[in-house]
């Protein structure tokens, strides 16, 4: 059942009936209101001199509104532990779970709350701008081609989504960013992610071209143990049209996720998106040494 509160210009619509004898059934029926609320009204928020005020009966209303709710627990200890992590550059969710592990004898409230606390600026100074993902975007509209062969994922085996052994990976590209609508460059991050590991991979390249991306998969993927590399699942962008050199080089199967669904290569898309927390997005990716790269993501 809603509830709509009182509002100052109701009150002082019960303050002129009132005063011109009106009587609460009077004031209930002219304002849409049940009589005990105009009665409860009249009772609660008069001032100290007995006198009901609509100015007066306002300010007690929020006061009373300021006292309601949960009160805030939060410490020093707290807030410098939180502070400290989210200075390192971890998420609210990361802090929260990773403080059961590290310190269980002290109280860390859910992430949810956390980001309550950011907003009210007692974390963090209130900065949104250190929390690692910065929100959603609206993905340009892709306009490279895809192609329609190879296995789709829903012939993968079931096993790969219970992420319960090692050596099935997700793939995709990181691209430059734009000026208007034009590339700053052709570089670009090919990634690979274990699904149960997370383990990562990446090589920077200069442009998207199938048979650079192939090679790199091939060569960051031969050095594995062969039981790491089972399957290999990715778009559908041209990029990944060498799939067939990729299964007989690394003995392994490819399969391509369905079209706009990027949350069947969930893993390998987060992962991206904390990549852009050191390379964000606009950045050309020209200026990526390989050794930066490795040290992001060892």
């Amino acid at each position: 059942m809603s509830y709509k509160h009182i509002t100052i210009e109701e009150r002082a619509c019960i303050k002129k009936m009132r005063s011109e004898g009106s009587s609460i059934r009077a004031i209930a029926r002219c304002l849409d209101r049940s009589p005990s609320t105009i009665s409860r009204e009249l009772r609660r928020n008069k001032g100290r001199n007995g006198v009901y005020h609509p100015v007066t009966a306002q300010r007690l209303y929020y006061e009373r509104k300021d006292n309601c709710g949960r009160r805030i627990s939060i410490n020093y200890d707290i807030q410098k532990y939180i502070n400290d992590k989210i200075n390192l550059n971890w998420s609210p969710e990361q802090i929260y779970f990773r403080a059961k592990l590290e310190r269980p004898a002290l109280w860390i409230p859910s992430f949810s709350t956390i980001y309550r606390w950011i907003h009210l600026g007692l974390i963090a100074k209130g900065d949104m701008r250190k929390l690692r993902r910065k929100g959603k975007f609206k993905r340009p509209q892709e306009t490279r081609g895809r192609f329609n062969v190879g296995k789709t994922i829903k012939k993968r085996p079931k096993s790969v989504y219970k992420r319960e052994e090692i050596g099935h990976w997700e793939a995709d590209t990181v691209e430059s960013g734009r000026v208007g609508h034009v590339r700053k460059s052709s570089y670009c991050l090919v990634t690979l992610v274990e699904r149960k590991s997370r383990y990562t991979l990446s090589v920077v390249l200069p442009n998207r071209r199938e048979e650079l991306v192939t090679q790199a998969i091939i060569n960051m993927m031969s050095v594995l143990p062969k039981h790491m590399v089972k399957t290999i699942t990715c778009d559908r962008g041209k990029e990944f049209s060498g799939y067939e050199k990729v299964e007989s080089s690394l003995n392994c199967d490819v399969y391509f996720a369905d079209p706009y669904c990027s949350w069947q290569r969930g893993t390998n898309e987060n992962t991206n998106g904390l990549l852009r927390e050191y390379y964000p997005k606009g950045m050309d990716l020209s200026l990526v040494t390989p050794n930066d790269l490795e040290e992001k993501i060892g």
